[in-house]
């Protein structure tokens, strides 16, 4: 039971490090994971070796596979693909059904860049189309939100679900297959939030808005072939049908055509495929040499995120190896609370206290690695349930609220009252998902 007690403690003073003492996130979960070894009756060498062990066992698995995807991401985002993708789904769906364009939007930018940037990059569509029709800002840009964060939480290779399906072990194939699907949940719970609730909140900024753009068609390129369009979905969609395709193959496959697609979905060869397409859209001349400094500012662009997703699975490896995950299954038991909803209500309750979806996906998996065995759930499941709880629920302390605030000058009030909300909808949304896999035997 004390080992129970040093876990609370260190994890309180993991939350309270980050959000209230501003100490950086691969500096608190280090320090974490080297106070709870000792706190456990750990020898000082033998924590620090699984802190070691920890740190290194999930960035063998997932470190190129988060530059790569940056690489994918820049270069999207330097040849105008993004802006081609945002018009060829605008086309598709319409402008009448808008929310549902803005969300396919943000789900399909969101899976290679990171969403900070695409919000930003996608700004000025964003405001042009609220004032084209009419609508309050708050329910465009909150429709662009519930796309970009389905996607940056649930599908991997964004660096959350990444790091969640790399501490658990789980089959990458599946968790895309399973996530996807529990995706078609939160964005409807997302747009319908932002539809019939957030219609009702206008800012001064909505005036603005329309004198700014006097309702004039939003500045997208409008002169893009067919191919061109479809190519710039290619780097985002071939590799995560490659790494589907993949999980589909035994583990000993017979025929070549077998062994090359289980090899083509390894997600690094299926992000090194996606990579070298999208690197075809760069300049013929320059190519060389563009690739080099988008590699290069993809690395500092990852750089912090891989740091910290390592040093979350570094307290995983402490947590693990102190053998407490019976003890943990043994509380949830007697608390009552199912096995099936823990990993869910353990990630929102990280979420709501660090405000940052790595740090609260890494630190739940590590948590949850270690009590798989009691809790009956598969590495996938597990990965689902862990990446829904991580949405609830976004506010102060969230780099994204502040940046709404500074964008469109949305009242903190009001985010409480439409952003905050939101993300809690789509949380329980996705849960609604898995429940329902659940009901169908699928998962």
């Amino acid at each position: 039971m004390f080992d129970l007690f040093a876990l609370l403690f260190v994890i309180i003073f993991l939350v309270v490090a980050i959000s209230r003492w501003n100490i950086h996130p691969f500096i608190a979960l280090l320090l974490s994971g080297i106070a709870l070894g000792p706190a456990t009756g750990m020898p000082l060498q033998e924590t620090v070796a699984h802190l070691l062990n920890g740190f290194s066992g999930i960035l063998k698995w997932i470190g190129i596979v988060m530059v790569l995807g940056t690489v994918i991401g820049e270069i999207l985002n330097q040849t105008g693909a993004s802006m081609r993708i945002a018009n060829a789904i605008l086309k598709v769906v319409g402008e009448k059904r808008l929310p549902l364009a803005m969300g396919l939007t943000g789900y399909v930018i969101s899976i290679p860049v990171f969403i900070d940037v695409a919000y930003i990059m996608l700004q000025s569509i964003t405001e042009a189309l609220a004032a084209k029709s009419k609508r309050p800002i708050l329910v465009v840009g909150l429709c662009l939100v519930a796309g970009l964060t389905t996607s940056h939480a649930l599908i991997p290779p964004t660096p959350g679900p990444l790091a969640v399906a790399g501490i658990l072990k789980a089959d990458l194939g599946k968790v895309i297959l399973i996530n996807s699907f529990v995706g078609l949940f939160t964005l409807s719970g997302g747009l319908l939030w932002a539809v019939l609730y957030c219609q009702r909140f206008r800012i001064p900024y909505d005036d603005d808005l329309s004198q700014k753009h006097n309702q004039q068609t939003p500045d997208i390129p409008q002169k893009n072939s067919f191919l061109l369009t479809s190519f710039s979905f290619a780097p985002i969609l071939l590799p995560l049908l490659f790494i589907a395709g993949g999980s589909f193959i035994s583990k000993e496959p017979g025929h070549w055509y077998e062994k090359m697609i289980q090899f083509a979905g390894l997600p690094v060869i299926a992000l090194f495929i996606g990579m070298f397409i999208a690197s075809l859209m760069l300049k013929r001349g320059d190519r060389l040499k563009q690739s080099r400094q988008i590699l290069d500012q993809s690395i500092e662009k990852s750089a912090i995120v891989i740091m910290v997703t390592g040093a979350g699975g570094a307290f995983g490896g402490v947590i693990k190896a102190t053998g407490m995950g019976p003890q943990i299954a043994d509380m949830v038991t007697r608390l009552g609370i199912p096995g099936l909803l823990f990993p869910f209500f353990l990630a929102a309750a990280l979420t709501t206290a660090t405000g940052s979806l790595t740090v609260s996906m890494t630190v739940s998996a590590s948590i949850i690695l270690s009590m798989m065995p009691q809790l009956g759930l598969s590495p996938e499941l597990a990965v689902a349930l862990i990446c829904c709880g991580a949405f609830c629920v976004f506010h102060v302390n969230s780099s994204f609220f502040w940046l709404l605030n500074r964008l469109h000058h949305i009242p903190p009030t009001t985010l409480y009252r439409t952003y905050t909300l939101q993300s809690l909808c789509m949380g329980l949304s996705g849960l609604a998902g898995i429940f329902l896999l659940r009901f169908l035997g699928i998962v």
